[in-house]
């Protein structure tokens, strides 16, 4: 089935395109609002064609596709629907984590992209295959900060989009912040999102009261100048302090509980990925990047990546559903790509203790890689392929934490056990 028709097919088993309020894409799901719940038909969207699975979470359906395929979906999706009028008219209704994970999701790729070239650079730099004085290094370098360069700028137009605003002069107004005239004006990702929030709220105010034939003209000229202005003096120092008081927060996180950090991080992830709420916690790696140049969030969530993988194998190994045998291992390899999605969503939540297994796994391989100050110098990669962006120094603890996650997973899924006759095809999460 190509992606045109099962867009068709998923809106008509949702209750047609009507009764679809709003919906954001994910790495490899589509994560859906309906009006009225009770008019989706889960089971007919799991048997199409194309769908890993379909569950049903904290008020939204989770529709899992896989990379590429949900992003055409997707856009066919936005076709049939008015992605942009359902957006405005839900935001009062969204939580704001789940908002801020929305602002981030449209950069993964930029993120990914980037991170990857950047460990493919120090790879390359490291086993001396090039110089750091070299013409390819320094081209690989510049292809990889630009997306970090102009951050303040990309997240400034996504978050004019998901807040309803003119999307450029989001761009124009996040520009503000790095503007190389304005040296005391910073505050990071923290203070974009406190700009691009209240630059909503000019923008909707002043076209209530300017009239049409001048809106072109007024309206964003007073959107700039009283945005700028409200920047300058007020967000940008309110955006410096949270900045400040995060850094600060993460500092004291690390170097005195480390390890509970760790263990708590590990843990907590995959539920968190289970919601989509992962997504909103890239505002706070780009922050920590943007600031000091390293995340040492990002390999303890890599544990609980890997975990979920360690917990499929187990389930692969002990099963005697043939399904669910093929399920397990055709999703352990992209797992170990860092795409936990098919693996969790496919596997080890309908089966629930090999997601417990997984926790478990994720919470020791965190607190592993924490005890050893494991860091990240990117963002956008896990599992095998964050081995590429990890700190000089630390690559082989992370591969040890890698397995230490694995095994960990394996084993208390293997001791756990799990009911194997599940019929994962009328399986719903409520």
């Amino acid at each position: 089935m190509d992606e045109i028709n099962l867009s068709k097919e998923i809106a008509n088993a949702l209750g047609g395109e009507d009764n679809i309020e709003h919906f954001d894409i994910c790495a490899t799901r589509l994560r859906i609002s309906l009006k009225d719940n009770d008019k989706a038909d889960l089971n007919a969207i799991k048997k199409l064609e194309g769908v890993v699975a379909c569950v049903f979470r904290v008020g939204q359906v989770h529709i899992i596709l896989g990379t590429g395929l949900v992003s055409r979906v997707y856009d066919n999706l936005s076709i049939l629907v008015n992605n942009k009028e359902n957006r405005q008219e839900s935001i009062s209704k969204n939580n704001l984590f789940r908002k801020i994970s929305s602002i981030f999701i449209p950069l993964i790729p930029a993120l990914v992209g980037s991170g990857m070239i950047i460990g493919i650079n120090n790879t390359l730099k490291n086993i001396g295959i090039i110089s750091e004085y070299s013409e390819i290094y320094r081209l690989l370098d510049a292809f990889s900060s630009s997306v970090f360069i102009f951050l303040n700028i990309l997240v400034g137009v996504s978050a004019a989009r998901e807040f309803g605003s003119n999307q450029m002069l989001g761009g124009v107004v996040a520009g503000i912040l790095i503007h190389p005239s304005l040296e005391l004006v910073s505050g990071g990702i923290f203070a974009v999102l406190l700009v691009i929030f209240f630059m909503s709220y000019v923008e909707k105010s002043l076209r209530k009261i300017i009239p049409n034939s001048l809106d072109l003209i007024l309206t964003p000229v007073f959107i700039i100048i009283i945005t700028g202005l409200c920047t300058v003096y007020l967000l940008s120092p309110v955006g410096s302090f949270l900045t400040n008081s995060f850094n600060e927060l993460i500092r004291y996180a690390f170097s005195i509980g480390k390890g509970m950090t760790g263990l708590l991080l590990g843990s907590v992830y995959s539920v968190l990925v289970t919601t989509g709420l992962h997504q909103g916690l890239n505002s706070f790696y780009l922050e920590l990047l943007s600031t000091t140049g390293i995340n040492p969030i990002l390999p303890i969530i890599a544990m609980a990546d890997t975990a979920q993988g360690g917990a499929a194998l187990a389930v692969y190994i002990k099963s005697k559903n043939p399904r669910m045998k093929k399920i397990a291992i055709n999703s352990i390899p992209v797992c170990l790509l860092g795409i936990t999605e098919p693996v969790m969503f496919g596997c080890n939540l309908p089966l629930v203790k090999p997601f417990i297994g997984g926790i478990i796994g994720g919470a020791v391989g965190g607190l592993f890689v924490a005890l050893m100050e494991v860091r990240a110098i990117s963002l956008g990669l896990s599992a095998i392929p964050i081995i590429s962006i990890i700190q000089q120094g630390y690559v082989i603890k992370y591969i040890i934490g890698f397995f230490i996650a694995f095994s960990v997973a394996f084993l208390a899924t293997y001791i756990l056990g799990f009911e194997d006759d599940i019929d994962v095809e009328e399986f719903k999460i409520k």
